[in-house]
């Protein structure tokens, strides 16, 4: 019997569709499905449930303390990890650094490499010092020789550099080959107990290439994310059947390889510069981490003899979340900012979406337009279209870490009632953006 399979989210039809329903793609796959045996002997195992026992396994400690923390403690034995990221981005030196930590350790691993050669493997090695006994490495761009090998080691992990690379039927690159190489990659793992770490690069628009089944069948699915122009590196868990996918782990690129940020919070603004028109730092929520994010606005006359709608100009930050932030500033703050271009920018290459950041985004913008500093200030706060100030979740920890990295004063939401004040740092209510212009005074 025959069937029809989208090639990238896996559903299946008996008759013939242009287009998949579920995801819009278009690459449909005739399959002939093969009828059930009816062979007791191919049938797995039944037991009853009381009689399974849950096995305890020590995880394995990658020497990160950043990456144990969001992969839930650890590598957990037989687990299959898919890290993505954009090519250049640092995962393969990550990887290579960390399976040295464990070879270290005393246990076995391997790095099979179908991107580099020996000699470019060795090179990569000898730069990040990840060269020791119990570390092996194979090149082979054949996925079965690659699994093959790791069944004669038999390690305790293995790293797979990239699934994209691996050749497998369907031929190399598509979501067929993706999906083949990866399923072989997870039933060697699943039947020798080897944990195997999968690494993968994401499309233009940010997604992990390849068919999303690829993302449900493993275990975890992390992402390495950062701009290549700035040393900050993020890495954080989408997936994760063994722990939270609240959690993130901070990472700086130097030149001998990957560090880990420990204190990452001095990344994301910059200290001992004298207070400008123009800054305000946010108490940013990633995962369960607080991070001061300092944000920078430029209200920009516009040239003579330019006219037509102002433009805004964004990095790090939505840019529809500022214009709107910057239609409600005109508004109801009469703050006006029709003539001006609007430029908008995170330090170190920090990203964020979160609402928490709409009044220090505000604050900056205005800040700029009246030329009036806000030295020692942060602002936690979402803006409304009407003008209004809410409140966001964890507002307790936010001003707690903010009183903690030294800061005066924080502005918040007027409504949140049962918010106190930390230590030595007081708190200055606001209840629409009209009330901000007593700061900026």
């Amino acid at each position: 019997m025959k069937k029809w399979v989208c090639a990238q989210c896996g559903w299946q039809s008996a008759k013939w569709y242009g287009r998949c329903p579920e995801c819009g793609n278009w690459e449909l796959e005739e399959r002939e499905e093969k009828p059930e045996s009816g062979k007791e002997g191919e049938l797995p195992e039944i037991y009853p449930s009381p009689s399974l026992s849950a096995k305890e396994e020590k995880r394995i400690s990658t020497g990160f303390g950043e990456l144990d923390r969001v992969l839930g403690g650890g590598i957990v034995p037989g687990s299959v990890i898919l890290l993505a990221g954009e090519p250049g981005i640092g995962k393969s030196t990550l990887l290579l650094q960390a399976c040295a930590e464990i070879a270290a350790k005393g246990k076995k691993v391997l790095y099979i490499s179908a991107e580099e050669s020996y000699p470019q493997l060795a090179g990569r090695m000898k730069r990040v010092g990840a060269f020791n006994p119990n570390l092996f490495a194979a090149y082979t761009r054949e996925c079965e020789e690659a699994v093959a090998a790791a069944q004669k080691l038999k390690p305790g992990l293995v790293v797979f550099d990239s699934i994209q690379a691996l050749s497998a039927p369907g031929g190399g690159g598509s979501a067929a080959q993706i999906r083949e190489a990866s399923s072989k990659i997870i039933e060697f793992s699943k039947r020798s107990g080897c944990a195997s770490l999968i690494v993968g690069h994401v499309t233009k628009d940010g997604s992990i290439a390849g068919p999303r089944t690829m993302e449900h069948l493993v275990d975890v699915v992390c992402q390495f994310e950062g701009e290549n122009n700035t040393p900050l590196r993020i890495i954080r868990s989408i997936k994760n059947r063994f722990g939270s996918t609240d959690e993130i782990g901070c990472f700086e690129i130097k030149e001998k390889g990957v560090e880990e940020v420990k204190d990452p919070y001095g990344l994301f603004m910059v200290k001992g510069e004298r207070a400008a028109a123009g800054k305000c730092v946010t108490m940013a929520m990633e995962g369960k981490r607080f991070f001061p994010l300092e944000i920078e606005a430029l209200c920009a006359p516009k040239m003579r003899g330019e006219g037509g709608q102002r433009s805004v100009t964004v990095n790090g930050l939505e840019y529809n979340r500022v214009a709107m932030i910057a239609a409600a500033l005109q508004q109801h703050s009469k703050i006006y900012l029709s003539g001006r271009d609007l430029y908008l920018s995170t330090v170190a290459g920090a990203k964020t979406k979160e609402p928490g950041a709409d009044l220090a985004i505000a604050l900056a913008m205005a800040s700029s337009f009246t030329n009036s500093p806000l030295p020692g200030l942060t602002a936690i706060g979402e803006v409304s279209l009407t003008g209004q100030i809410r409140p966001v979740g964890m507002m307790d920890q936010r001003i707690e870490t903010a009183e903690r990295l030294g800061f005066k004063t924080a502005v918040v939401p007027a409504s949140q009632k049962d918010l106190k004040e930390k230590g030595k740092i007081s708190l200055f209510r606001v209840d629409n953006l009209n009330d901000i212009l007593q700061i900026l005074r």
